[in-house]
Formats: C-alpha cells, sequence, structure tokens
C-alpha cells in the first residue's frame, strides 16, 4: 500500500507556509514591530524567551518529519524537500547572527577595541595626510616559505624591529566560514608584498590568504594555508601596480558552497572554489612581506 497518497499535499503550498510561519516567527524573536514610526514606550525585550519561538517552530517542525517519515506517510522527495528547507533556514539565520567586524583605525591606536597584537616588525597608527591608518614598512622582502610557521607567537626582540624582514599583525575574532573580508590600503613601493588572512587555530596553522604582489607577473595570489603548505586556489596572471598615491578596495568571499571571489577595486580578479576548511575562523591576521602600506580599513562580514 502506497501511504504516500493518504495525504496528498502540495510541496509549494506546504513550502510557503513554512515560509510564511518562519518569517513570523523571526519577526517576533528578533523585535516587535513599530507603527507609523512611533517611538516606543518600552524598550525591546532582550531576555531569555527571544528566539524560542523560532526555535520550537523548528524543532516541532523536524518531530513531524520524522514522525512522517517512520510512517511512510509522504513521498521520500518531498520529505527531504523539507527537511533541506528547514537546514537551508537554519544555516541561513546562524549567518545572519554573525556579527561583522571593522576596524578603521581612526581612533589612533590599534591596542584596544579591537586588540591587535605585533608577532612580527613594526606596526603604528598614522592620522595625517593623505595616507593614513595602520602602517608597516618592510625594506627587505620574506620567503614566503618561512611564514607558514607559527604567525601568531612573537619571535623574539629582533622581529620587532624595522629591520625585520617581514612584519606581522593579528586579532581575535569569531567570524562565520561564509565571509567577505576586505581592506582598504594605500601602497608606496613596488616590491615586496601585503597578505591579509582569515585563520583558524592558536596558531593559525589553517588560512584562507589573499596576497597582492607589486611588480610580480601574478599581481594577485589566492591561497590555502595548511601546515604542508601553501596550496594556490587561484591568481591573477598580470602585473598589478597600486603605487599610484590612492587608497584601494581589495577583498575576497566564499560562499557556503565553498565558491570564491577576489574583487579589486570592485572588479572580479579571481574565482576559484574550495571547501577544505570547514567551520568557523578565529581572527585576522595581516602580513608585509616587503613595501611600505597605509591599511585605512579592515572588515569582515557575513556572506549572505
Amino acid at each position: 500500500m502506497d501511504n504516500s497518497r493518504r495525504h496528498p499535499v502540495s510541496l509549494k503550498a506546504l513550502a510557503l507556509t513554512l515560509g510564511a510561519s518562519l518569517a513570523v516567527a523571526s519577526a517576533f524573536a528578533v523585535a516587535p514591530a513599530l507603527a507609523d514610526n512611533a517611538v516606543p514606550t518600552y524598550q525591546p525585550w532582550t531576555g531569555t524567551t527571544q528566539g524560542k519561538a523560532t526555535q520550537k517552530l523548528l524543532t516541532d517542525l523536524k518531530a513531524k518529519v520524522a514522525q512522517a517519515e517512520k510512517d511512510q506517510a509522504a513521498s521520500p522527495d518531498f520529505l527531504d524537500d523539507l527537511k533541506k528547507l528547514i537546514a537551508d533556514y537554519e544555516a541561513a539565520t546562524i549567518v545572519s547572527q554573525a556579527a561583522p567586524f571593522l576596524d578603521t583605525f581612526s581612533d589612533g591606536e590599534f591596542a584596544t577595541n579591537p586588540v591587535w597584537k605585533v608577532t612580527a616588525g613594526a606596526w603604528q597608527v598614522d592620522k595625517s595626510g593623505s595616507n593614513r591608518g595602520l602602517v608597516s614598512k618592510i625594506r627587505q622582502q620574506a620567503n614566503l616559505n618561512s611564514l607558514l610557521g607559527n604567525l601568531l607567537n612573537p619571535q623574539g626582540t629582533q622581529s620587532q624591529s624595522a629591520n625585520a624582514q617581514y612584519a606581522a599583525i593579528y586579532t581575535k575574532a569569531k567570524l562565520p566560514a561564509s565571509f567577505t573580508a576586505s581592506t582598504k590600503f594605500t601602497s608606496k613601493d613596488r616590491y615586496g608584498g601585503l597578505q591579509i588572512s582569515l585563520y583558524q587555530g592558536a596558531s593559525a596553522q589553517n588560512q584562507y590568504r589573499l596576497a597582492y604582489q607589486p611588480g610580480n607577473q601574478q599581481g594577485l595570489v589566492l591561497q590555502r594555508v595548511a601546515a604542508s603548505g601553501a596550496t594556490v586556489l587561484g591568481s591573477y596572471n598580470g602585473a598589478i601596480n597600486l603605487e599610484d598615491g590612492n587608497a584601494h578596495d581589495l577583498s575576497f568571499s566564499r560562499n557556503a558552497a565553498g565558491k570564491m571571489t577576489v574583487l579589486l577595486d570592485g572588479q572580479t580578479a579571481i574565482s576559484a572554489t574550495d571547501t577544505s576548511l570547514s567551520g568557523d575562523f578565529d581572527g585576522i591576521l595581516l602580513t608585509n612581506v616587503g613595501g611600505s602600506y597605509w591599511i585605512r580599513e579592515v572588515s569582515v562580514k557575513p556572506l549572505q
């Protein structure tokens, strides 16, 4: 006997009903609506009941789907669609709740709010002139293979000096697996390179790293870094020289399917796909491997 015919249901209708129910529950869980732009008498409640309505709805739906699957009360394909719909909603909710990260260094320092820690070279904040932001100047180009070690631990007083071969600074922040990481910077010297990485682990053993390499025939390189070394995921095959005195925007993003895109001043420079690293990231690492850079802004936001 085909039990899937006992209760014929329109998938589209149920999906629409489910979506509407989740939207209503989310609206009540996040904040009460304000009518006619009126000034609220009371502040929105943010106690322990926040989000419980949505969570209960999802729990009940999962239970109903599991029971229907056990009783063979509906088409397996239909139940799979329902489970995927619930999973997609939960994933989107997690992403939307992730806090964005932004630092413009406009407060003139990097030691607080957020806390950046120097592990190599010299860093300072310059608030004057056309070049401003977090500043690092390195006159010697480092061997990139030497940067695969423990970048989050200082290498002694010599590495803190202005004569270091590279400069590194990082900040801890809980960042989502699907993200857009951006930096706005000014570059002065046509050698060396600037790297921005999202890392995992206390020693940054896993990273997605984007490197700008002025004067190199591969002007941009996107890498996955692990304990075994760096793997090139994609590159821009051509020289890029940003040393024109202007600030430039460089970003890379990664969606839930692992598709990665690099943008330079809003134009696509690299496309790649990688699913090797899973889970959230633990912070942002900036590395100067030769050159003079004024970093005006660093931001990471969840990718919707």
